[in-house]
């Protein structure tokens, strides 16, 4: 457990450069974003965004014919069990991966789940890569973990991830979210939590990291 005052000993945000970066980067990509939501409590920190709360082929289609660069699929997988999520998901990526290719359209899956670390991980993101590249999507050679809830207290510092508590920050897997009966973890070091989650088949040592000094520089 560490002072939140510690937040403070980092650069600030510029926000106002960040959002001019990411608007250049999206535009030169010139993918649509598929974000999957796992549960209903998230959607509620985005505005001028459809969220759509099935995932047939219409809804689908009609998420990319929007302007929006960015359109959500609320799946509330965090409440399925594997098998359920597994189907769920299988049948999510493949209208995504066939309805693009009858629109013409690039894209990009993200998903979004809990940032107290509680979810069907790394299953989802393996049933995406799997399925996503059978429709020849191009090979991903890696996935990005990035918990952060700034407004519910979740900060990741030094590779731990923290849940806020008044004044203090407690390492994840020493608060009661890591007791979760059925996503339960013991690492809050996000190099050992990917390791605990993948039963080993991806080592702590192997993980990379990018620094919050880094992110907040820039750089």
């Amino acid at each position: 457990t560490v002072s939140a005052d510690i937040l403070k000993k980092y650069p600030p945000i510029d926000e106002e450069k960040a959002d001019i970066l990411l608007k250049k980067e999206m535009e030169a990509n010139g993918a649509k974003i598929v974000v999957l939501d796992d549960d209903p409590t998230g959607v509620q920190t985005v505005h001028d965004i459809s969220v759509y709360t099935d995932w047939s082929r219409e809804s689908i289609e009609q998420g990319f014919r929007e302007k929006n660069r960015l359109f959500y699929i609320l799946t509330n997988s965090r409440g399925f069990t594997a098998d359920q999520t597994t189907a769920a998901h299988r049948e999510i990526a493949c209208n995504i991966a066939e309805m693009a290719e009858r629109l013409g359209i690039r894209y990009m899956v993200m998903s979004r789940s809990d940032s107290t670390l509680r979810g069907h991980y790394p299953l989802e993101t393996r049933l995406l890569k799997e399925v996503l590249e059978a429709h020849g999507s191009p090979v991903l050679d890696g996935e990005i973990l990035c918990p952060f809830f700034r407004e519910g207290g979740r900060f990741t510092i030094g590779n731990v991830h923290y849940v806020k508590y008044g004044d203090k920050l407690v390492p994840a897997g020493n608060t009661e979210f890591a007791q979760d009966r059925t996503f339960g973890y013991q690492s809050s070091d996000l190099r050992e939590y990917v390791e605990e989650k993948t039963d080993g088949e991806y080592p702590a040592a192997e993980v990379v990291c990018i620094t919050l000094e880094s992110l907040r520089g820039m750089r």
